[in-house]
């Protein structure tokens, strides 16, 4: 075995005298590179102070057996109760542990076999999350509308995300994509640390998504820790985690479980589906309307121009009416008072004519003045008094001489 720019390994066993505890770490490098998955039954199990879990694994066909340890975190996480007699499969890597030299398989994952057994586990842990309440109506979250920062929890690899992404609507969705792990146990630690990363961002949803397959497959999704993690999310969950008979634990325990990424999308886009149709149904009540106030308008105007031509064509015919009389009426009358008025001034004219003094006086009368103005009676003049006589054509100046009074004439 070689390692590019370091000498073959052999060679630099051959070369050297190692101390033990230098022989074990390259030894213990080498069989680090053998990880493997190993089928067995449970025997010697003793569970150490601080939580680790120590058992052997023995071939059921030849009674060959393996030391094997998993430390207490790891074996939390499983979510496997270890007992003996129990088939398991164990992943891991070999290491010989220093202090005792003994050779052991140090476990990550510990997992059930057979569909049996698997199917136990499912009910035992089912049982215990819905008696503690973890998948009752009342502490499901709702699932906002207008929803704009996503977060999706799924693999990379394969159509999921592919499928997730072509259905989501373009409605500004902020998108916060983590690479996970989605396959059987392994994949428990990628999930919880993706969940314990999406936790702390201001997210309006959180979206785990996986396609199909086995219950074995679905296992990470049974499993306990890491269902009580994503119940403590602040935020919604949506568990589109494809399913036979057998539905993920995890996709009962979220807010709402879609049977598929692409159904996945189309609850994201629901609401802004609907929010479009109903903002064009109002744009097609909105242009109703004004048709409508067009119309009613176009009436109206119609309706108040025929009233004014009616009230013009009245007015006009009033017009016509007065232009008629003034071109027939009108002349008669004035041609009426004129030739009236023409009579009254000749009559008046007679009047003025016949009395008019210059009339008189060619007649032969004459009028009598003196200092005190025209001398109607005796009363007006006194003796030797000079007094004018005018007549038709000049004025005689004469002296009162006699003033005779008629008889039975009042003064």
């Amino acid at each position: 075995m070689e390692s590019k720019g370091k000498p073959a390994v052999k060679e630099l066993l051959e070369n050297n005298i190692f101390s033990i505890s230098a022989y074990l770490k390259i030894l213990n490098g080498v069989l680090n590179s053998f990880g493997a998955r190993i089928l067995g039954e449970v025997s010697e199990m003793k569970m150490g102070p601080s939580g680790h879990v120590y058992f052997s694994l023995k071939d059921k066909k030849d009674g060959s057996v393996l030391s094997c340890v998993i430390w207490n975190y790891d074996y939390k996480l499983c979510g496997v109760q270890l007992k003996e007699g129990l088939e398991i499969i164990a992943n891991g890597i070999p290491d010989v542990y220093p202090p005792n030299g003994r050779l052991s398989f140090k476990a990550k994952t510990i997992q059930l076999v057979g569909e049996g057994e698997l199917k136990k586990e499912y009910e035992k842990l089912k049982k215990k999350l819905e008696d503690e309440g973890l998948f009752s109506l009342e502490r499901k979250k709702e699932i906002p509308s207008f929803v704009k920062n996503v977060g999706i929890i799924t693999s990379k690899q394969g159509a999921v995300i592919n499928d997730f992404l072509n259905n989501l609507g373009r409605f500004g969705f902020n998108i916060k994509f983590i690479d996970s792990r989605v396959e059987g146990l392994e994949a428990v630690k990628d999930l919880l640390n993706s969940v314990k990363t999406m936790k702390k961002l201001n997210l309006d949803v959180l979206v785990i998504m996986r396609g199909g397959g086995s219950l074995e497959s679905f296992l990470a999704f049974n499993n306990e820790v890491l269902i009580r993690e994503v119940a403590s999310l602040p935020f919604p969950v949506i568990a589109a985690i494809g399913h036979d008979k057998d539905v993920p634990l995890l996709a009962l325990m979220a807010d709402k479980m879609v049977s598929t990424p692409t159904a996945a999308a189309n609850l994201l886009n629901q609401s802004w589906l609907e929010a479009e149709l109903e903002l064009k149904r109002k744009e097609r009540e909105v242009f109703s309307y004004f048709s409508s106030l067009l119309s009613d308008t176009e009436y109206s105007f119609n309706n108040l121009f025929l009233k004014i031509k009616e009230r013009l064509e009245k007015v006009f015919a009033s017009f016509r009416m007065i232009e008629y009389k003034i071109k027939t009426i009108v002349p008669k009358i004035l041609e009426n008072e004129i030739r009236k008025a023409k009579e009254k001034m000749e009559s008046m004219e007679k009047v003025i004519m016949n009395n008019d003094p210059e009339r008189n006086l060619k007649l032969g009368y004459c009028i009598a003045q003196n200092k005190k103005g025209i001398i109607k009676n005796i009363k007006d003049v006194e003796l030797e008094e000079m007094i004018d006589l005018k007549v038709f054509d000049g004025i005689i100046n004469t002296q009162v001489k006699k003033i005779q009074k008629y008889e039975g004439k009042k003064s």
